[in-house]
């Protein structure tokens, strides 16, 4: 929904200072702006506990707002201080349709040994950690797709139903690509997962800063070690099928303040 609050306590000459969240309608899974629009600053705020990191551009300061996959339909609150004043806003999430994908996979494939259940497990904890950490900015500009012009063969969001039991959805998307295709780096960063995991084998995971990380998983070969900076474009892995996988793709993930959304709606939008 698309929100304008006239701030009343810091009008002065000119324009009043106003909030616009956009877009229009937000679900689960979906990254929505958030502008302060006729200030000088500083603005700060934060949407149902999430810190969000305002940047200033042209007399006004965006943060970017992610919805987790799983969040509920209903009424979630939205607060941004300026110059220290507080203001308080409910913001509307609406129930979002995902597809439904049935699989019938050989059982063992679906129910892991208590080796490979503890090995799991222990990759989990890893990269949840991740999450938690909150660094400055480094990325710059709008985002790129990491594996430009290819197809999407799993989408964000479907939901799985393996040999009639109920999995997580898909929290990324799945990219068609040949064994050995560049994957390149959205935007500046620094990556802090570099790993062979059980589930996504051979993966890595970009720190951008301000809460934005994204992550690519099933790779043949990582050419990026941990704690070194990337620059947008760079060639930080090539495409494989290690892990649980059935073939040659990129699982290509994102999260925004901890919430797991499509990374399809990062690249569609225009940053500065």
């Amino acid at each position: 929904m698309i929100i304008c609050l006239p701030l009343l306590a810091f009008a002065g000459k000119g324009a009043s200072p106003s909030i616009v969240v956009q877009p229009n309608k937000i679900g689960p899974g979906d990254i929505a702006t958030v502008a302060v629009k006729n200030v000088t600053g500083p603005v700060t705020g934060t949407f149902n506990g999430a810190r969000l990191h305002f940047n200033p551009a042209k007399k006004t300061f965006k943060a970017l707002l992610g919805i987790d996959l799983n969040t509920e339909p209903g009424i979630y609150p939205l607060e941004v201080v300026i110059n220290g004043k507080k203001l308080l806003k409910k913001i509307k999430i609406v129930k979002k349709k995902y597809p439904v994908q049935r699989l019938t996979l050989p059982e063992d494939m679906v129910v892991l040994s208590p080796e490979n259940e503890a090995r799991a497990e222990r990759d989990q904890k890893k990269t949840a950690a991740i999450w938690h950490v909150d660094s400055e900015r480094l990325w710059h500009g709008t985002f790129i797709n990491p594996l430009p012009g290819k197809e999407i063969g799993t989408p964000f969001g479907v939901r799985r139903i393996i040999n009639k039991i109920p999995k997580n959805p898909h929290s990324g998307v799945d990219v068609t690509a040949d064994e050995g295709d560049p994957v390149l780096a959205p935007n500046d960063g620094v990556a802090v997962l570099v790993d062979d995991q059980f589930f996504s084998g051979h993966s890595v995971i970009l720190d951008h800063g301000q809460g934005i990380y994204t992550m690519f998983f099933h790779l043949s070969k990582i050419n990026v070690r941990y704690g070194q900076a990337v620059m947008k474009g760079e060639v930080i892995a090539l495409v494989g099928a290690t892990g649980r996988a059935t073939g040659a793709h990129l699982h290509w993930g994102v999260r925004l303040q901890g919430a797991k959304v499509d990374p399809l709606e990062l690249i569609r939008l225009k940053l500065e």
